[in-house]
Parts: C-alpha cells; structure tokens; sequence
C-alpha cells in the first residue's frame, strides 16, 4: 500500500512537472515569435486580430511574394515597441484603430527625419527635461501616473504598435509629423501644410526645411 500511495505521488510529481515545462515552453514560444523578424513570421493572424487585410495593407503587388521588414531604428525592439505602445495607448485611446496607426506613424515619421532624434522612445521622450508640460507629447511629462489602465485598450495599443513598427501598415498621415487635437487651435499650425483628419486629431507636415516650430509641444 505504502509502494502504491508513493508511485502515485511520484506520478503526480511527474506531471506537474510536465504540465509547468509545457507552459514554460509555450510562454518563451509566444514571446519569441512576437518579436521574431517579420520575415520569419505569418503575417495573416496578425492582421486578422486586428481586422485588417494583409496583403492590402503590405502593398503587395504579388500575393505570393515573400516580404522582408528592417527594422527603423537601430535600438531594442522590444523598448522601441514598448515606447511606441504607449505613446499610441495615451495619445490616442478611445480613438479608431485608423487614428491609433495615424499616431504610430507620426512618430516613425519624426525619427526618420533629420530634426527629430533617431529612436522611436527618444522622439517620444523630446523635450519636457527642465520644465514640465513642455514635450512634444504631453502625456509624458504631465506628473500623471505612466500605467496603462485600460486592459483592452494596452493591448490593441501593443497589437497596432508591433505592426507599425514592423511596417505592416500604411501611413494614414500622408507622412505628418505633428497633429493637434480638433478642439485646440494652436499658433504653430500655421506653419504647416495641413493634412487630413483622422478622428479627433488633426495631422500636418513641413512644407519649409526652416519650419520654425519643430521642437514644440505636440498638442495629443
């Protein structure tokens, strides 16, 4: 009896052991695969969890062609997609996914141009340094606790971040790199070329190499 409660005992051990290897397994699978080079990854469930097309949204001209993505900067993706997520989570939650992605790729856009910094966080974190209330975006530097609240929203937030940042998505901008609330008239708009109007927020591009403005606050 005692041979028996104990081969028992030691099959439970067995098991549990195996049951927590497994989900060990599984969580390292879905981080890698998350962060893995778009290139080794299926795109489709990605885009069907946010309810769009692939091959639309790629821009593929031949369905059956593989597409490869470099990464926009050359720092940390997994901080890149962080601070991108929740730049898009505090600008513009409660906003359609179209003015989240329009979010996202205002900031791809500054770091690819020469008058804002090179990384995706250090373009988010501009500004704000010696004064409060002074970034370019204003969730940054308001004394306002930085944590996500809304479940639902972080997520969609990190879900439309990781395709931005990977390139999965067009640029409802038309290439903005500033944009203001529709119930604020700020000065430095005139100094812009305006450009469309994707939910609450109004987008804008440089039309002069000496635009005057380019280091104000973002008005989100």
């Amino acid at each position: 009896m005692i041979e028996t409660r104990s081969m028992k005992l030691s099959g439970r051990k067995v098991l549990r052991r195996a049951i927590w290897a497994g989900l060990a397994f599984y969580g390292a699978y879905l981080n890698a695969d998350a962060m893995a080079e778009p290139a080794a990854m299926d795109l489709q469930p990605a885009y069907g969890a946010l309810g769009l097309n692939a091959q639309t949204k790629l821009g593929a001209a031949d369905p059956g062609k593989a597409m490869v993505f470099e990464r926009p900067t050359q720092a940390d993706p997994r901080d890149e997609i962080a601070c991108l997520a929740l730049n898009i989570y505090f600008e513009a939650r409660g906003e359609p996914d179209r003015g989240k992605f329009a979010v996202g790729h205002v900031v791809l856009n500054r770091v690819a141009g020469a008058r804002f910094p090179d990384t995706i966080c250090a373009v988010i974190r501009q500004g704000g340094e010696v004064r409060r209330h002074r970034c370019q975006f204003s969730w940054w530097c308001d004394g306002r606790s930085d944590k996500p609240r809304n479940k639902t929203e972080w997520r969609r937030s990190n879900e439309i971040a990781l395709n931005v940042y990977w390139g999965r998505s067009t640029d409802p901008t038309e290439g903005a790199q500033w944009y203001h609330a529709d119930y604020v008239s700020p000065s430095w708009r005139k100094d812009f070329k305006a450009g469309p109007k994707i939910g609450r927020h109004l987008f804008y591009s440089a039309v002069a190499k000496d635009a005057r403005v380019a280091s104000r606050r973002i008005d989100g």
